[in-house]
């Protein structure tokens, strides 16, 4: 799975993808992120890659270690999860 989807003119990215942005931009290894954030390394590559959705358990952590919103997080998770729906219900229906 990827971290950005585009379908109908609509492009959203998951929530690893800023993720990813905002891990290149820190001065923090990977592996001190993860422990940060008190997750496995494994746990963090799922969702930066878009492979795993996010939860409201990490979304709490990530507005704790990073100063913003749990809302902020759910709110990315849920337009890529919203597009990435669509486009898949549009796929059933060419496929039927």
């Amino acid at each position: 799975m990827s971290n950005t989807i585009t379908y109908n003119d609509k492009m959203a990215f998951h929530s690893g993808y800023y993720l990813e942005e905002l891990l290149e931009e820190s001065e923090l290894t990977q592996e001190d992120f993860t422990k940060r954030l008190g997750i496995t390394n494994e746990d963090l590559s799922l969702l930066i890659s878009g492979e795993q959705s996010l939860s409201i358990d990490m979304a709490s952590k990530l507005s704790c270690l990073l100063g913003t919103s749990a809302e902020y997080w759910l709110n990315l998770q849920h337009s890529f999860d919203i597009i990435t729906a669509e486009f898949a219900s549009n796929q059933e229906l060419r496929n039927d």
